[in-house]
């Protein structure tokens, strides 16, 4: 009898995620090496997988992230014969709804206490997306409602007729000074670490409203903290932070900035939301793999090298 293919997670997983994966042996928190040797597939938080956990999976294949991202896996240690894969399209829509909630909080000054701002108009004004992916293309869509006219800068575009204009992402300083308001909605890679720095950030509009929902590393921070104090009607939103000693720290200066706005990572998780379908979404992911040696959101190591 030929052996059932193995799928190993570094957690357990809830009954909906392991019902789609019926077809295959499932081990969940722990295995012993000859089942890890077994091995075709690994589902995991990348910043909760351990080196000496993928040398034993010796026939791995491919890696599902639990998260939208996958920055955070040390693609130095991966096998080369296994492909990486992200979650982002679990993520689409709470995290573009999420966005849009910050970027019109801001704009009509909730996040302000016991002071007096002037609202900001966004119906029909120009939203420029940075980064077309899942994420940035459900924002783009969403823009429709208030009429925007939709620009989006990205090396690849998820859904292109979602956007008024594209662009390649090499066209952002030109495009930053046309926009109202920007959305960031980029993966870390080595082409977007620090991408958005003070200069480029002084080609914006005095009035521009900037939100980001991909990661805190890919706006420089004291460059941002330097824009903000030089630039008062200029605003700031985000989910996402800096990384200060190996994980995201929410302690920034910026909170002290009247124009500076932020939620403490929540994007993904509705409430009342126990990530069910994050998992169950990655469990479709890795049977389609099985299935069709096809899935979708593969990460290219080369990004992150």
């Amino acid at each position: 009898m030929v052996p059932r293919r193995a799928v190993f997670v570094t957690e357990q997983l809830p009954p909906a995620a392991r019902d789609v994966l019926k077809g295959y042996d499932l081990f969940e928190g722990e295995a012993d090496d000859a089942s890890l040797a077994r091995c075709e597939a690994l589902i995991c938080w990348p910043h909760r997988v351990k080196p000496e956990l993928i040398r034993k999976m010796t026939g791995l294949k491919m890696i599902q992230a639990m998260s939208a991202g996958v920055d955070s896996f040390d693609f130095a240690s991966l096998p080369p014969g296994a492909a990486v894969y992200s979650n982002a399209g679990a993520f689409t829509e709470p995290v573009g709804e999420h966005a849009w909630g910050i970027l019109l909080g801001v704009a009509k000054g909730v996040h302000l206490r016991n002071q007096r701002s002037t609202p900001r108009k966004l119906r029909g004004k120009t939203l420029l997306v940075v980064g077309a992916g899942a994420i940035g293309s459900e924002v783009a869509r969403l823009s429709k409602s208030l009429r925007m006219r939709t620009v989006g800068v990205s090396r690849s575009f998820r859904d292109p007729g979602a956007f008024d204009e594209r662009a390649p992402l090499s066209s952002l300083p030109e495009k930053l000074g046309e926009a109202d308001a920007v959305v960031m909605a980029l993966p870390l890679t080595r082409e977007t670490r620090g991408l958005m720095t003070y200069d480029l950030l002084s080609r914006t509009k005095e009035s521009v409203i900037l939100v980001n929902v991909g990661r805190g590393e890919s706006i420089q921070e004291e460059g941002l903290l330097r824009w903000l104090k030089e630039r008062p009607e200029s605003r700031f939103a985000t989910d996402v932070f800096w990384d200060m000693g190996g994980r995201e720290s929410f302690d920034t200066p910026a909170w002290g900035l009247p124009n500076f706005a932020g939620t403490l990572h929540v994007s993904g998780v509705p409430l009342g939301d126990d990530l069910t379908a994050v998992r169950v979404a990655a469990a479709t992911n890795v049977k389609g793999f099985f299935e069709t040696g096809k899935a979708a959101n593969r990460a290219d190591p080369a990004e992150y090298l």
